[in-house]
């Protein structure tokens, strides 16, 4: 008997199958999944140190014009393997990955005349466990119509739970809620729980041709939660063909909450690059642009008096890009069709035609005279069909101009006016836009799309996306905007899929001009601690340039990478306070960020991150004896001093601040 399935048991009373009873633990023995085999189907069901988790809980589906494929079912025969591997990222968070897990497949059969087959494959990691389906082509099960995924989260306790909603006109771009897990209702992953002995996450990884997952509460007693898969306008769930294989269900498990954000299990989880993938042009990079202007109401994205695309304005970002290091200049509203209301109305624009008053050719010109590339813009105002009729044509015109990034957007409620930003719809056309990119030499980063499933693993040049309420909602929203305690939850929440470009940066909090009920919910020490605590690759300065020239903190923007060595969460609690440290890619220097809520508070940091001993120079960027986000945002203060690896630091933290600092060795 193989030792990663500790028990096969085949009883039988009066010729009936009682059941089969497998088991899989992580490489350390602590998390152990159990999976049992009968007539009522296939369950699973997972612990920690002996202490339940997932109480046993249902897998399988259910197709159009056909039987469901979830009961009577029988086990055919289990397969068991190890893996330890350490690979090498293209960029991230980490330059090395670990991935030592121990894994399970177990294949079933129908015990009817029809013996139709699935398996279902576990893998077991030291801080989680990770299953999916794959079905094999059958003259039965051929070209697939799903209505139901039978998966089920059978939570053995009501977890305190931080989530946003689904089914909702603003897809992932909501505050987070904490309440008890039966409280929530239908939700959008990952979704992070907590008690006081444990800290879970669920969510997927390789959503390559199916719809998201939403976690729908169907009995709040039980507290029972079904992975809901979001459907096509016309009600099915998804179209697959055999062989099939779906999406990770990911379940992280840690003791403390930081243990979330040390996790790799995402990436892990999807294939490597082909290996004739080009990743030649894939370069991290910061950017900044015109964008900020015109949620703020100073600057229009339609042409006229009031045009924030000129080539003159341009011109100013890339003169101040260019004598900065920042790499990047974005240009939101450069091409023809966004005249007026664009959002309420079908897409009109143009992916190769500049609106007027603006000249991208010299632009570009201009900018790669200074040394500076210029990041893309292509708003598809959710018209699908028609942005890909134009799309190869449009990264063909970027590729000929010399531009490697694109920021894309889809604003709007439904795809094509009837389909959700989330279902097999939007994952099928986001594929087609990353290869498209690819094929041409562009990285992308996407705007109101689908969520992050540890994808860039495979293709590269996925670089960052949104899909979370971001900086703009603090500028341009109708509302106030978000709370202090905004970015020190969606680390911990949204950050588990991925990159986010949240777009930090933002040093002029005065803008009530055109904003009266606006504000940004932070001080400025604060704002530069997101660039280390919120990571993405491709980061943004989101301010104007007038409000950073001559400013001495704009020097930590200047310094601060954007791909890593190595990172690591030192300590924080979900909503209250987040510790991060990183290690530059290409150097011995080290970056700290520390943010908290609306609450002012001293920590103390370990530097154990750091060579013990060695003796570093730390230039501190922190937040004034007088700070405080509503009252005194811009209030901050520079200190520098010297200490050896190891050596502890004291942060004083204002209501809404925190504090920026870099290590570099002497």
């Amino acid at each position: 008997m193989s030792k990663s399935v500790l028990v096969l048991l085949l009883l039988y009373c009066s010729n009936t199958l009682v059941a089969q009873t497998h088991e899989l633990r992580s490489p350390d023995n602590k998390l152990l999944v159990t999976v049992s085999v009968d007539e009522k189907g296939v369950t699973y069901a997972l612990s920690s140190d002996g202490s339940p988790l997932i109480r046993p809980s249902n897998l399988g589906f259910s197709f159009k014009h056909q039987s469901s494929l979830a009961l009577n079912l029988t086990t055919e025969s289990v397969e068991t393997n190890n893996h330890d591997e350490r690979w090498e990222t293209v960029w991230g968070e980490r330059r090395f990955i670990e991935d030592k897990h121990n894994a399970l497949t177990v294949n079933v059969k129908e015990t009817g005349a029809s013996e139709r087959r699935f398996s279902v494959i576990f893998k077991a990691w030291n801080d989680g466990i990770a299953f999916r389906y794959f079905i094999p082509q059958q003259q039965e099960l051929n070209r697939l119509t799903i209505t139901k995924e039978h998966t089920t989260f059978a939570f053995d306790r009501n977890f305190r739970a931080w989530w946003i909603p689904a089914y909702r006109n603003q897809c992932y771009e909501y505050q987070y809620s904490e309440s008890a897990l039966s409280s929530a209702d239908a939700v959008h992953t990952p979704l992070t729980l907590e008690d006081d002995d444990v800290v879970m996450a669920i969510h997927e990884a390789a959503l390559i041709d199916y719809p998201s997952m939403v976690l729908k509460n169907i009995d709040d007693n039980q507290i029972i939660f079904n992975a809901d898969l979001v459907p096509w306008a016309n009600g099915d769930k998804a179209y697959v063909q055999t062989p099939f294989f779906s999406p990770w269900r990911v379940i992280q498990v840690g003791t403390k909450a930081a243990d979330l954000l040390n996790s790799d299990i995402l990436l892990n989880l999807n294939a490597p690059p082909a290996p004739d993938t080009n990743t030649s042009y894939i370069k991290p990079v910061k950017y900044m642009g015109i964008w900020w202007e015109m949620h703020t109401g100073e600057k229009s994205w339609s042409p006229g008096e009031n045009q924030g695309a000129t080539t003159e304005r341009a011109k100013t970002y890339i003169d101040f890009a260019a004598a900065h290091r920042i790499d990047s200049v974005l240009i939101e509203g450069w091409n023809k069709g966004w005249e007026g209301e664009w959002w309420q109305r079908k897409p009109t624009f143009s992916f190769t035609t500049p609106v007027e008053g603006f000249d991208l050719q010299e632009v570009t010109r201009y900018a790669a005279s200074k040394g500076v590339t210029i990041t893309g813009h292509h708003e598809t105002a959710a018209g699908i069909s028609w942005y890909e009729n134009q799309m190869e044509d449009a990264f063909a015109y970027y590729r000929d101009l010399g531009i490697g990034s694109v920021k894309m957007g889809y604003v709007g409620t439904r795809l094509e006016g009837k389909e959700w930003h989330h279902g097999q719809f939007m994952v099928r056309h986001f594929n087609r836009v990353v290869r498209t990119a690819a094929e041409h030499g562009v990285m992308v980063n996407a705007h109101e799309t689908i969520k992050g499933t540890g994808l860039s693993r495979t293709w590269p040049n996925i670089m960052t996306r949104e899909s979370v309420r971001g900086m703009e909602y603090n500028g341009g929203s109708p509302d106030t905007g978000n709370l202090p305690s905004h970015t020190v939850i969606i680390p911990f929440t949204r950050g588990l899929a991925g990159p986010i470009d949240f777009t930090p940066g933002i040093f002029n909090f005065d803008y009530q001009k055109h904003r009266p009920h606006n504000r940004v919910p932070t001080t400025l020490a604060k704002q530069l601690a997101l660039y280390v605590v919120l990571y993405s690759p491709l980061q943004m300065a989101a301010d104007l340039p007038e409000n950073y020239e001559g400013h001495p903190a704009f020097k930590w923007i200047e310094d601060v990478p954007v791909d890593w060595q190595s990172s690591v969460a030192l300590d924080g609690e979900i909503g209250e306070f987040l510790v991060t440290a990183r290690q530059d890619r290409h150097s011995e220097n080290w970056y700290l960020g520390a943010v908290t809520n609306h609450e002012e508070r001293q920590l103390t940091v370990s530097t154990h991150f750091l060579v013990p001993g060695k003796e570093y120079l730390v230039t501190r960027y922190e937040d004034a004896a007088d700070s405080h986000w509503r009252t005194n945002p811009s209030a901050w203060q520079m200190k520098s001093q010297r200490l050896k690896g190891g050596d502890t630091l004291k942060l004083n933290l204002a209501s809404g601040g925190g504090a920026a600092l870099q290590f570099v060795p002497l």
